[in-house]
């Protein structure tokens, strides 16, 4: 079909007829191409109707969106609807797995309007979904790969916003980022990224009138790009750099900069490029005073930003030229050329003019779409807490009858079954009191018994203790005897027997007492001590015995002790204790 329309366009001879040709076969073509993509959006549309699963409707309403031209306002505004759409059915089955690319969605259509702060709101909320992944423990590399997307896209808007510090913030986080994926992995795409980084910094930096780190943040993206080779941005770094430079009024490096920039640029066919490199260059040549190489190259520049519609790069070069005139002294043609400046001026105001009205009027529609979703939100909410309200009060109601109906049956049951456990629990307790009766007075029995028995079985013991220690004595008084008759070897031999035999019979006659004793009189000592801490050893054995009701005579027969010594130590025991000669010492430690 384009052959045959080539071949046509050759034949006709008359400029006219061809012209009109080509502008009848070009709307034909613009009239189809919209017509096919009218059917393409309505074929969506259809299969949004027709398909009852929700989570598929989120992403055909997301194609629908795309499928409008972003830069005229209606369908600007076609592709908003539908991205509400797929957000409000995002929110109403919780399904948030599209949220983060519908954000995204919002995020560049704002951005591209020039609705920067409401770009950054959605950017911002993508953030907030990419950390909650992290938390999750997500793919790395993929999340990685996002966040330098994101910290780009945050950056950007505060960067066209004129916020250069927070721009600054964002642009160093993604640089971070794309040097840990580097590490592992050095692919030409990374690569890329770095000097769009270090791009992105230097310009940031070039906006705060920080030259000296500018100019090293366009090094270091030029010698990343030694190894990427991509012209377009050794073209845009050379031309920053000369920037730099002729602010530095270095102007000799300046205009190597630009030549280079130039250059590739030539090379590339880059008109865009070469006119806003050549107003550059302009520039410097009516710096140093050589109007009309300025004036040249100027002129050229108007030509090429023709081509390119950019009225940007037209008015500068004719303020630029209008300058270099006055400076000659050629006022007519300054005054030309500042004429066309004005008239490029007020286009440029009048395009700004219009591009924020929509802007504001894409504000305006989203602000007024936010508030219809909150009130939305929150009849639905009020609705479904409504719902559950009535809901729990016709549960609690029921659940409360029910529970009193149980009560009040469990009430009379017990009721009953207390009379007959209240009869049955007296009659038992009456039988109880007899039996603990019983029981203890058998015990209190079984217990004087047991202590008559002791009290017996450690008076035999001592009475035996007794007439043990009287034959030892007796034993003693005649090896005594026998002595004197001896010769002196044979009478040491004796009184080293004695004193084995009186010391054995010491320390065994009072640990065999002192452990029956305790049996019988368990805290005896315990008490003694407690109430008389001053007292001796020897004393505390006294005690024993006189607790035992045993005479001083008896004593001395088991303790080898003589009468007057024992008499000794009770005086002393009668002090130590505070008794005076009326008080009778066997009755108080009988009494402990």
């Amino acid at each position: 079909m384009w052959m045959l329309l080539i071949t046509f366009v050759k034949n006709t001879k008359k400029t006219t007829s061809r012209i009109g040709f080509l502008v009848v076969i070009l709307l034909f073509f613009l009239v189809h191409s919209k017509a096919a993509e009218q059917g393409r959006i309505t074929k969506i549309k259809e299969q949004v109707t027709e398909s009852v699963n929700d989570t598929a409707n989120i992403r055909l309403y997301m194609e629908i969106a795309g499928t409008f031209d972003r830069n005229s306002k209606d369908q600007l505004d076609s592709s908003l609807f539908y991205l509400n759409e797929a957000l409000a059915l995002s929110d109403r089955i919780d399904y948030l797995k599209h949220q983060f690319e519908i954000y995204n969605k919002f995020g560049e259509i704002f951005f591209s309007s020039g609705n920067y702060p409401i770009s950054l709101e959605y950017f911002f909320k993508m953030l907030q979904l990419l950390d909650e992944q992290v938390s999750d423990n997500q793919d790395s590399t993929n999340i990685q790969n996002k966040y330098i997307r994101l910290y780009t896209q945050i950056g950007t808007c505060y960067f066209n916003m004129n916020y250069f510090d927070k721009a600054l913030v964002y642009y160093k986080q993604c640089l971070k980022s794309v040097e840990r994926i580097m590490e592992n992995d050095t692919d030409s795409l990374h690569l890329r990224k770095m000097v769009i980084m270090y791009t992105n910094i230097g310009s940031a930096y070039l906006s705060q009138y920080d030259n000296e780190r500018a100019l090293l943040n366009f090094v270091k993206a030029l010698e990343y790009n030694a190894s990427l080779k991509n012209p377009d941005f050794d073209a845009s770094l050379y031309n920053n750099m000369g920037i730099i430079c002729k602010e530095r009024k270095e102007y000799d490096k300046a205009f190597q900069y630009y030549n280079k920039s130039l250059e590739i640029r030539k090379k590339q066919k880059d008109t865009a490029g070469m006119a806003q490199t050549n107003n550059n260059l302009g520039n410097v040549y009516i710096l140093i005073g050589n109007y009309k190489m300025a004036i040249e190259i100027l002129n050229s520049v108007l030509e090429m930003s023709k081509q390119t519609h950019s009225l940007i790069t037209q008015m500068k070069a004719s303020e630029f030229i209008s300058g270099a005139y006055e400076k000659q002294g050629n006022y007519t043609k300054a005054l030309e050329m500042h004429k066309l400046f004005k008239t490029l001026q007020d286009s440029l105001i009048n395009t700004e003019q219009v591009q924020n009205a929509l802007r504001l009027e894409l504000q305006y529609q989203y602000e007024k779409q936010r508030k219809v979703d909150e009130l939305q939100k929150q009849i639905a909410i009020s609705n479904k807490e409504r719902k559950a309200l009535i809901y729990m009060i016709i549960s609690a109601v029921l659940l409360f009858s029910f529970v009193i109906v149980i009560l009040l049956n469990r009430n009379q049951r017990t009721k009953m079954k207390q009379g007959k456990l209240l009869q049955e629990s007296l009659l038992l307790e009456s039988r109880n009191l007899s039996l603990e009766k019983q029981n203890l007075l058998m015990e209190k029995q079984n217990l004087e018994l047991e202590l008559e028995f002791r009290n017996k079985e450690l008076s035999t013991h001592v009475l035996y203790l007794f007439k043990k220690n009287e034959f030892i004595s007796s034993i003693i008084s005649k090896l005594l005897a026998a002595k004197s008759k001896n010769n002196t070897e044979n009478s040491m031999w004796i009184m080293e027997i004695l004193r084995e035999m009186q010391s054995n019979v010491d320390n065994t006659v009072w640990e065999e007492f002192e452990r029956r004793f305790q049996q019988v009189h368990e805290d005896f000592y315990e008490k003694l001590m407690m109430k008389y801490p001053d007292l001796t050893p020897n004393e505390i054995k006294i005690c024993a015995f006189l607790k035992l009701n045993m005479t001083i005579k008896d004593i001395s027969a088991i303790t080898f002790q003589s009468v007057k010594s024992i008499q000794v130590a009770r005086n002393r025991m009668r002090k130590k204790m505070g008794i005076t000669r009326d008080e009778n010492l066997i009755l108080l430690i009988q009494q402990l």
